[in-house]
C-alpha cells in the first residue's frame, strides 16, 4: 500500500493540540505585532490590532443575541473586501462558525443554502439584508463590552462551504478548525508566507479557495491585499493588480494560471503562484518569475490534499504536470473497483483521502457522511505502514482515478462518476438536470461537458415544451453563475444507448433545431458589427443585436477574452465588469462607444 505523506516540513497530526484554532494563530500575531496591516483593499485597511478589535466589537454583540449558543452557525453575506473578513473572524471569537454567501449567488440559491444549513442568523452588509430572512441585530446605540473568549477546541466547526450536489441540492461541507490550522501549518513551512509578505485573493467566497487564500495570509501575519473591483476573469487585470500592488503570492484557478503562465508580461513582483481545481495543461518555462506549485484537492478535504513542487523548466511536454505529494496530515491510497490497494509506478485507481485534512462530514445528512467517508470499509489490504487500519479509521472516496509516477508523484487522468470539472469548479451535473425538471413541461434533461479550449462549458438538453428562453430564465434564477449551461437545446427524442441510457457521449452530436435569430444586419463599420464579430470569433454564433452574450455560449472565461479583443480593437478603457452589467450586444456597444480612450 502507498501510504504517503509530504516531503517538506514536517508536522504529525498528534502534534497539533486541541485548543488550536485559527483565532489562536491571529492573536498571537496580534501580541506580536499589532500595528502591522493586516488587509488592504483599495483605500480600505486594517492593522491586525483593528482587524481584532473589530471583530472582537462585532462578536461581542453576537453574544449578546438572544438565542445565540457557542457551536452555533452563522451566514455571512459579504463581497470581498475588509467588513466581509472582519465579520468572518468576529464569528470565530463569538465561538461560533461562519457560512460564507456570496452575494453574486441568485435568490433562489441563498434560499436554498439558508434551508440546508438552517443558521442562527446571517451577518450581512446593511444593504443586502434583505436578501435573508434573519440577520444579527447589531443596536448602535449600546456599546457592548469585550467579548467573552469561549473555550478554542481544535474540534469545533469552523466554518461550512456548499458544493453542488449530485442529488439535485447543493451538500454542505463541514471543517473543523484542527483541519483548517493543519493546512494553514503546512502553508506557511512550504511557501514561506510571514510577515511582510503580501498576498492577493481573488477567490468568490463562496469557495473554499477563498478560505485558505484568506486564513493562510492572515494566520502568518501577512498583508492580504483585496481588489477594490474583482477582475473575475480577466487576466490582464490581474496582472495589473498584482504588479501594481507588489503582490509576492497568489492562487489563480487552473485557467487563469494557464494564461498567466503564458503571458508575454507576467508580473515581476510574483514569487509564488499557486493553482489548482482542474487538469493544469501546460508547463512554465524557466524564465517565469514565480515558483508555480500545483495543487489538488476536494471541498471535502479542507482545500488541500496534494501539491507539486515548483514546476518551472522540468516535465515531459507530452504528459500534464502532476498534482504532487500529500500534504502534511495528509495520507492517501489508490484503490481498485474491488476496494484493494494499488501500488508501485504506474498503478491505477480511485484517490482515498485520510488523516487531519478530513472534512467533519455533510451538514445534516449522515447517511451521505456514512458513504462517502466510510471508504475503510472498502479496504481489505494491509493498512499504514503493515499494520491494519484502525476501526474509526475514515477515508474519502473522492470519485478521482489517479496514478503514480515513477517520481512518487500523483497524476490525475479521470473522474470515475459523472461529476465534471468546468473551469477550475466541481460541477454535479445531476444538480443542474434536476433544476431543468422541476418545469412540468421538462420530461428528461442532461448536461454535458464541451470543450470549448477554454476550460470547458455547460451544455443542457431538454426534451418537452417549454422554451429554451424558459428554461434559461429558470436555471439563471436558481443556480449560481458558473453552474448556469453556456448553451441550452432542446431535443425531440434523447439518443439512447443499447441498454436504454441516455447517450451522454452522443449528446454534443445530436442535430439542433434552426435558431430562430434576427436577421444579423449591423451598420457598415460600426462599433455593432466588430463586437458581434468578436462574438462569433469566439462561440462560433452570429449575434443579432439583441442577443445577450451569455445566452450564445459565452462564460467568464470567454468574457474575459472578448473584452480584451474589443479593449484592443477601440483603444478604449472598459471593463471586465462591463459585460455582465451589459450582456446584450446593443447595449454592451454603447458603452464601448462612450468608454474613454487609453492615454485620456
Amino acid at each position: 500500500m502507498n501510504d504517503h505523506h509530504s516531503k517538506g516540513p514536517h508536522l504529525p497530526m498528534q502534534d497539533i493540540p486541541e485548543e488550536r484554532t485559527v483565532v489562536r494563530l491571529l492573536r498571537r500575531i496580534v501580541d506580536s505585532d499589532p500595528e502591522a496591516t493586516a488587509v488592504e483593499c483599495g483605500k480600505d485597511e486594517l492593522t491586525y490590532r483593528r482587524l481584532w478589535d473589530e471583530a472582537g466589537t462585532a462578536a461581542a454583540r453576537l453574544q449578546e443575541t438572544p438565542g445565540f449558543e457557542p457551536g452555533c452557525l452563522l451566514g455571512v453575506l459579504y463581497e470581498r473586501g475588509v467588513p466581509g473578513v472582519v465579520a468572518q473572524l468576529a464569528a470565530w471569537r463569538a465561538g461560533a462558525a461562519y457560512l460564507p454567501l456570496d452575494p453574486a449567488l441568485p435568490d433562489g440559491r441563498i434560499e436554498s443554502v439558508l434551508h440546508d444549513a438552517r443558521p442562527f442568523a446571517v451577518l450581512a452588509r446593511p444593504d443586502l439584508r434583505h436578501r435573508v430572512p434573519r440577520t444579527v441585530p447589531t443596536p448602535q446605540d449600546v456599546l457592548p463590552g469585550p467579548a467573552r473568549e469561549p473555550r478554542a477546541v481544535g474540534s469545533a466547526l469552523a466554518y461550512v462551504i456548499y458544493t453542488s450536489g449530485s442529488t439535485g441540492t447543493p451538500k454542505g461541507v463541514e471543517v473543523a478548525h484542527a483541519s483548517l490550522v493543519n493546512l494553514l501549518d503546512w502553508h506557511r513551512a512550504t511557501y514561506g508566507t510571514g510577515p511582510g509578505t503580501r498576498v492577493a485573493a481573488f477567490a468568490g467566497l463562496g469557495f473554499d479557495a477563498s478560505v485558505w487564500e484568506t486564513w493562510a495570509a492572515l494566520a502568518s501575519g501577512a498583508t492580504l491585499v483585496l481588489p477594490a473591483e474583482p477582475p473575475g476573469a480577466d487576466v490582464t487585470a490581474i496582472t495589473g493588480f498584482l504588479q501594481d500592488n507588489a503582490i509576492e503570492q497568489c492562487f489563480l484557478s487552473t485557467p487563469l494560471a494557464e494564461e498567466l503562465i503564458g503571458s508575454d508580461s507576467p508580473p515581476r513582483s510574483l514569487r509564488v503562484l499557486l493553482t489548482g481545481g482542474d487538469r493544469l495543461r501546460v508547463w512554465p518555462s524557466p524564465s517565469f518569475p514565480a515558483a508555480v506549485h500545483n495543487h489538488y484537492g476536494p471541498t471535502e478535504a479542507t482545500v488541500v490534499t496534494t501539491a507539486s513542487r515548483d514546476l518551472r523548466g522540468g516535465g515531459d511536454p507530452g504528459r500534464a504536470p502532476v498534482i504532487g505529494t500529500p500534504i502534511t496530515g495528509a495520507r492517501v491510497r489508490l484503490v481498485d473497483r474491488q476496494g484493494h490497494d494499488v501500488t508501485g509506478p504506474g498503478a491505477t485507481g480511485e484517490l482515498l483521502i485520510g488523516g487531519a485534512v478530513l472534512a467533519a462530514g455533510y451538514r445534516g445528512d449522515p447517511a451521505l457522511t456514512e458513504e462517502r467517508f466510510g471508504a475503510a470499509a472498502l479496504v481489505s489490504d494491509a493498512g499504514p505502514a503493515g499494520g491494519s487500519p484502525a476501526a474509526a479509521e475514515r477515508w474519502y472516496a473522492s470519485g478521482d482515478v489517479c496514478r503514480w509516477t515513477d517520481s512518487g508523484d500523483l497524476e490525475f487522468v479521470e473522474r470515475r462518476d459523472a461529476q465534471l470539472s468546468v473551469r477550475g469548479i466541481r460541477v454535479e451535473p445531476a444538480e443542474i438536470e434536476h433544476t431543468m425538471l422541476t418545469l412540468a413541461e421538462v420530461s428528461q434533461s442532461a448536461v454535458v461537458l464541451c470543450d470549448d479550449g477554454s476550460g470547458g462549458s455547460l451544455v443542457a438538453f431538454y426534451c418537452g415544451g417549454a422554451t429554451v428562453e424558459t428554461v434559461q430564465e429558470v436555471l439563471a434564477a436558481r443556480l449560481p453563475r458558473y453552474l448556469v449551461p453556456s448553451r441550452v437545446q432542446r431535443l425531440d427524442a434523447m439518443p439512447l444507448t443499447p441498454n436504454g441510457k441516455i447517450d451522454r457521449k452522443s449528446l454534443l452530436d445530436a442535430p439542433s433545431e434552426p435558431a430562430q435569430r434576427p436577421e444579423a444586419a449591423f451598420p457598415p463599420g460600426s462599433t455593432e458589427e466588430a463586437i458581434a464579430g468578436i462574438w462569433t470569433e469566439l462561440t462560433g454564433i452570429v449575434p443579432g443585436a439583441r442577443d445577450n452574450f451569455f445566452d450564445v455560449g459565452g462564460h467568464s472565461l470567454l468574457a474575459a477574452r472578448m473584452i480584451g479583443k474589443v479593449r484592443d480593437r477601440f483603444g478604449v478603457k472598459v471593463g471586465l465588469q462591463a459585460v455582465f452589467d451589459h450582456p446584450v450586444l446593443a447595449e454592451l456597444a454603447a458603452v464601448v462607444d462612450a468608454a474613454p480612450k487609453n492615454g485620456d
